[in-house]
C-alpha cells in the first residue's frame, strides 16, 4: 500500500487548516509537558512543574502545530487565576492549583493549555495504519486514507475522512471566531 499520496494530501489539507486560523485570528492552545518532580542539587526538593514545548491549534479531535505537527490532545485546561466561592470538591481543589501552577510555569493568564500532548506517527504509514488515535490511516475501496477518529471509543466503522472532518470542525470554529468578534464590536 502507497500511502504517500494520502499522507502528502492529508498534510496539505492539515496545512490550510492552520493557516485559516492564524489568519481569522484564532488564539493557539499553549502545548505544555509535564517536569516531574525532582531534587536539584541532589537534595533540594522541587515539585512538578511544565516546560513550554510550543503552540497549536485543536481542531476537534486533533492538535495541530503551525510546524505541521499533529498530536493527540492531552490533558486539557485554562491557565487562570479564578476561584469559585463556596465549598469545593476536591477535585476542583485540584484543578484550581493546576492552574496556578501552570501559571507559575510562566504561561499567560486566561490561555487555553494542553498538558502532555502526545505526538502521532504521521511519517510513518506502517505506525499510523496500527493506532487507535484520533489520526489513523486505513486502506478503503484499495486505496490508503487518512481518517479521523472523533471520538476515542469510536469503532473503526465510525472514522470519518480527514477532508470532512476538518471542513466541518473549521466550520464551527470560524462561525464561533466571526460571532464573538461581531458580539464584541456590537454589545
Amino acid at each position: 500500500m502507497d500511502a504517500e499520496p494520502a499522507l502528502a494530501a492529508a498534510r496539505a489539507a492539515l496545512a490550510a487548516a492552520v493557516q485559516r486560523l492564524a489568519t481569522a485570528g484564532a488564539a493557539p492552545e499553549q502545548l505544555v509537558q509535564t517536569v516531574p518532580a525532582r531534587r536539584a542539587l541532589g537534595v533540594i526538593p522541587r515539585r512538578e512543574t511544565f516546560r513550554r514545548i510550543g503552540e497549536g491549534y485543536l481542531v476537534g479531535a486533533l492538535l495541530v502545530t503551525a510546524a505541521g505537527d499533529v498530536l493527540e490532545p492531552g490533558r486539557i485546561i485554562r491557565a487562570s487565576r479564578q476561584v469559585l466561592p463556596g465549598h469545593q470538591s476536591e477535585s476542583a481543589r485540584a484543578r484550581r492549583e493546576l492552574r496556578q501552577r501552570l501559571l507559575d510555569a510562566r504561561l499567560p493568564e486566561g490561555s487555553t493549555v494542553v498538558i502532555d500532548p502526545r505526538p502521532l506517527p504521521f511519517d510513518d504509514p506502517t505506525a499510523l495504519a496500527a493506532e487507535h488515535a484520533p489520526l489513523v490511516l486505513r486502506e478503503i475501496d484499495g486505496a490508503p486514507t487518512v481518517l479521523v477518529r472523533w471520538m476515542p471509543s469510536a469503532p473503526d466503522a465510525a472514522l470519518r475522512p480527514l477532508d470532512a472532518y476538518l471542513a466541518e470542525r473549521l466550520d464551527l470554529a470560524l462561525g464561533a471566531l466571526t460571532g464573538a468578534r461581531a458580539e464584541s464590536e456590537h454589545p
